[in-house]
């Protein structure tokens, strides 16, 4: 199979002289420019290697490049001009990681010698990428299979807390959700290190005695050296070691860090962690929000906001906020119903909130009680890191 290469210039001999010559080694798609280009990257692609001239009209290469790099980010890019401007050159490579600068004319020879080298560089990222993902892959197989082994119980809450946290993940617009999931898979994975008795005392909500307790404890830590040299998971591996932490800076491991000095990850693992041992007493979500409010401190607002909206069944990109009467703003919808002192509905849940309803509650509450702190479903802004 021919390799794939993509050829950008504004000057429609070359790009046909291109074509004759090329043909018979390489798979050539021509686009007279920048726009062109673009369209054909994300309609026609994957290509090996993406040729372009840098002075071109409404879009010259340098521009162009730069977002053929976003677009498809393994294709090796080489910039052809006729402008052997040292300025020019050092712009293109460092605004679209050029991997070859060729200036006009240029010899078939030369323009042929640097295409093979381009197709060399793609086929060697392709197959590292491959290889990477396999091994990660294989890794994290390997690793489940001895915690089901090891733990069948941890490798069904496991699969549960990968669920739950993904949820969350997407309510949050957390822009690496593989990260989240994988945390979640991976988070028990340090119970291979604690004996099976204190194991089967804690899943069975037995008291455990301070030196069980903190051999308990040491999972997350063990799990963060079992998981730290796979290549990409050094993130998650640090994650997986604060999922106990308190977001009010308790808990383990007891360090200084505390609120969004904690991975946001690890901020998640906390969450649906205590969630699921809730629900696994026979709560529902929403009940096991509620006792977690008691202990507010513990979390992430945002995070058991996310949590609380789930049980809500909100719409995605929604989290519940609690605000008080002062603070309820035109537009906010309420997440539950608006009550006075004696439990009476004023405004029921999923109501909008406007300039005169929000009059109308200052005033009641001038004469009366309103039930307060107030909860709303607010949307999340933007992308999250994890």
């Amino acid at each position: 199979m021919k390799d794939r290469v993509l050829l950008v210039d504004d000057d429609r001999n070359l790009l046909a002289a291109m074509q004759r010559s090329l043909y018979r080694r390489f798979d050539l798609v021509t686009a007279d420019s920048g726009f062109a280009g673009i369209a054909a990257l994300q309609k026609q692609g994957p290509f090996a290697v993406v040729v372009s001239d840098l002075r071109m009209p409404k879009m010259d290469g340098i521009q162009f490049l730069s977002i053929a790099r976003q677009i498809a980010p393994d294709t090796v890019r080489v910039m052809l001009t006729g402008y052997a401007e040292l300025q020019t050159a050092i712009d293109a490579i460092n605004e679209g990681s050029i991997f070859r600068f060729l200036t006009k004319p240029c010899l078939p020879e030369d323009f042929y010698r640097v295409l093979e080298a381009a197709v060399e560089q793609y086929r060697l990222v392709i197959s590292e990428r491959e290889l990477l993902e396999k091994t990660l892959q294989g890794s994290i197989k390997v690793l489940m299979d001895i915690l089901s082994m090891v733990s069948p119980f941890a490798f069904d809450q496991a699969s549960r807390l990968r669920h739950l946290a993904r949820r969350l993940g997407v309510r949050l617009k957390v822009e690496r959700l593989w990260e989240v999931e994988l945390a979640a898979m991976l988070s028990q994975i340090g119970h291979v290190t604690v004996p099976q008795t204190i194991l089967e005392k804690r899943y069975k909500g037995q008291q455990l005695s301070d030196e069980e307790t903190k051999v308990f404890y040491s999972h997350p830590q063990a799990a963060r050296d079992l998981l730290k040299n796979i290549p990409r998971l050094e993130g998650i591996a640090e994650a997986i070691a604060y999922q106990c932490k308190l977001f009010s800076g308790g808990g383990f491991p007891p360090d200084g860090r505390k609120g969004k000095a904690i991975p946001l990850i690890a901020r998640i693992l906390k969450v649906v962690l205590d969630c699921d041992a809730l629900v696994q007493t026979g709560k529902t979500i929403t009940q096991a929000v509620a006792v977690m409010r008691s202990h507010e401190d513990w979390y992430d607002p945002a995070v058991l906001g996310a949590l609380e909206a789930e049980g809500l069944e909100a719409e995605e990109g929604f989290i519940v906020r609690t605000v008080s009467l002062d603070e309820l703003l035109p537009g906010m919808v309420l997440a539950e119903e608006i009550t006075d002192g004696q439990g009476v509905v004023l405004v029921p849940k999923r109501y909008e909130i406007s300039e005169v309803l929000k009059t109308r509650l200052l005033n009641f509450a001038r004469f009366g009680t309103v039930s307060q702190p107030i909860k709303v479903l607010e949307p999340v802004r933007g992308k999250t890191e994890a």
